[in-house]
């Protein structure tokens, strides 16, 4: 995921706190000099000496500060859960898709609230009452995987756990072995994603506005290809770009207390931090008001700021808009779902029922390159 590992990325930032210390200490010099030269007293010398000491006191611990990125609110949901220790998956390494799917437990249980009171939502989700008719559709899901993207999900996607009431279609979790990120879990609502593939993200995509006569219709498949499987299909593939991007090291832990994008190269000009872009200033300033499943923004009142505009950033869908880290999910599944797979994805907006504006997903645009040879190199291993 990221080009650089930590060992060099905590090294170019300790380069440039020394440089800020050197110069610091070639002022403190300058200023001696000057002070002997134009033979200043001593006690205006003592005091001058203190007071650049104070300032590279200032500068050292501004930077540790400004480079330690902002507070992480999952770290301790995410470090304390049982669920991403290796040791609760031991024995349970088949391949086989279908010994790896779990009703919700009371670990996964725990795990989800926990994340719905952070963020704010105040659901608490329950067991499915019928496993099995949803896991046949799930199965479907996972079995039409193929390639290295089939691959990738067998050797690092440890366990589905399906539930109801979750709070929106999915989440996913990262497990780790002897302190290292080695794949994930994941956790779906089997009410929300118990609809065909455009019914899905149609639905998804409207949830971030109030309704009313103005609508959204993505489609993502064919009509012969429309099946709640290949939605289920698309959101795993979401779900498991978040499980990547801790693997594969494209940005910050998600364990570390602190996170910051800045020199990470798939973020490089477009996230400052996690929910910080340096788009919001000029080019997308309406960016920070869009929040899924909130049904907080009309609609008709804003679309032209919001989808015109996306159209021209490095951002493929408004769901890669939310935050950094769905940046890199949605960005993941767009290429393997539009590139690799060459498959239709095409928003329209529509107002009493006709269609007023089109774009389809971004993922293609030059904006991406560099994001693109990323995933290309995550698939070629």
């Amino acid at each position: 995921m990221k080009s650089k590992s930590i060992t060099l990325f905590f090294s170019f930032r300790f380069f440039a706190m020394q440089r800020k210390i050197l110069f610091v200490l070639a002022q403190v010099l300058h200023i001696q000099s000057r002070m002997f030269s134009e033979k200043k007293s001593k006690l205006k010398t003592e005091m001058c000496r203190l007071f650049v000491v104070f300032i590279l006191i200032f500068e050292i611990f501004y930077s540790c500060k400004e480079e330690a990125g902002d507070p992480n609110p999952y770290a301790d949901v995410l470090s304390s859960s049982p669920l991403s220790k290796m040791e609760n998956y031991v024995g349970l390494e088949s391949e086989d898709w279908a010994s790896k799917i779990f009703n919700l437990d009371k670990h996964a249980l725990n795990y989800v609230k926990e994340l719905n009171r952070v963020d704010g939502f105040t659901e608490s989700p329950s067991p499915m009452k019928d496993l099995n008719i949803f896991k046949t559709t799930l199965l479907d899901a996972l079995n039409s995987q193929t390639g290295t993207v089939a691959t990738l999900l067998k050797k690092k996607l440890f366990r589905i756990y399906v539930c109801e009431n979750l709070g929106g279609s999915a989440v996913s979790g990262i497990i780790r072995k002897d302190g290292k990120s080695v794949g994930g879990f994941v956790i779906l609502d089997a009410n929300t994603l118990n609809r065909n593939a455009n019914d899905w993200i149609s639905y998804k995509e409207n949830s971030t506005f109030q309704k009313g006569n103005t609508k959204i219709r993505i489609r993502i498949e064919e009509e012969k290809q429309n099946t709640k499987a290949n939605a289920l299909r698309y959101i795993l593939l979401h779900e498991f770009g978040h499980i990547i991007s801790e693997t594969e090291k494209i940005g910050p832990s998600f364990f570390s207390s602190k996170r910051s994008f800045a020199n990470f190269e798939f973020y490089q000009g477009v996230w400052k931090s996690e929910k910080v872009s340096y788009l919001d200033d000029s080019v997308f300033t309406i960016r920070p008001q869009i929040h899924f499943y909130s049904e907080s923004l009309p609609l008709e009142d804003n679309w032209e700021k919001i989808y015109p505009i996306l159209s021209q950033t490095p951002l493929p869908t408004l769901y890669s808009a939310t935050n950094a880290d769905d940046f890199f999910a949605d960005s993941f599944v767009s290429y393997v779902h539009v590139v690799l797979e060459k498959k239709p994805w095409e928003l329209e907006i529509l107002k009493n029922n006709k269609p007023i504006f089109k774009m389809e997903n971004g993922i293609r645009n030059d904006s991406l390159q560099s994001q693109r040879k990323i995933i290309e190199r995550i698939l070629s291993q």
